[in-house]
């Protein structure tokens, strides 16, 4: 007789989920700082008439965002040096690229499964009729969202770039990964004690010495209405 009601596929992430959100929040408002403010030198005299002569798209562009708005990362910044004012706004175009480029950083951080599983985990779904869960556990927090979600997500091209992107993984031997936002998932474990963990050796059989980290102790702390809300989904 079958008693499982659920599969959980954990994966780990060498992350402070919290510490990580807010650095890329500062690291996101610096950038739109700088933009502002490259923007503004741009559309000053001389830059702007030089701007308007050379490029008026690139201008127009520039001239109607704001800093929340302006996330075009694919103009052309050419060096130009026939002049002190050309040479002068080809270097804040490419200060102003490089900040937007720091806008299209993917920012969030992310349940991760391999293209290639894809098939066989819904396949092993299929077969034993037992949904599965994406358990992605950093050293403070912890998300999970079903697979059928990332399904379902994945299947709707709009959400490509907005709530998961597609990336080959060098940390991976370079397969394809899904990287889907964990906030998409539910917090399952709001609060994480880190163990304590301190430095040991061992000596092998040619005396050869081994040294390596233990730790001891370490505690979650489950959301149990998220937990038993996601089980009562899953039954039948």
């Amino acid at each position: 007789m079958q008693s499982a009601i659920a599969a959980i596929e954990v994966r780990s992430g060498s992350f402070l989920a919290d510490r990580y959100a807010a650095f890329i929040a500062g690291r996101t408002r610096q950038a739109e700082r700088e933009g502002a403010r490259l923007r503004e030198l741009i559309l000053r005299e001389p830059y702007a008439t030089a701007l308007r002569q050379r490029s008026p798209a690139l201008y127009q562009l520039i001239a109607g965002a704001a800093a929340d708005t302006f996330r075009e990362p694919n103009f052309r910044a050419r060096s130009r040096s026939s002049s002190p004012t050309l040479t002068a706004l080809s270097g804040y175009l490419k200060e102003l690229k490089a900040q937007i480029k720091v806008r299209h950083r993917r920012d969030y951080l992310s349940i991760t499964p391999k293209l290639e599983d894809i098939a066989l985990v819904n396949r092993r779904i299929q077969r034993f009729g037992v949904p599965l869960y994406y358990l992605q556990v950093f050293f403070d927090k912890a998300y999970g969202i079903p697979f059928r979600e990332i399904l379902e997500l994945t299947a709707n091209p709009d959400n490509e770039d907005v709530v998961f992107s597609v990336e080959r993984d060098v940390k991976n031997q370079g397969k394809t990964t899904i990287k889907v936002n964990v906030q998409v998932g539910r917090e399952v474990l709001s609060r994480i004690d880190g163990p304590e963990h301190r430095s040991a050796v061992k000596e092998l059989d040619r005396g050869r010495l081994l040294f390596y980290v233990t730790f001891q102790g370490g505690r979650g702390y489950l959301d149990a209405a998220v937990f038993a809300q996601e089980i009562a989904n899953a039954l039948p």
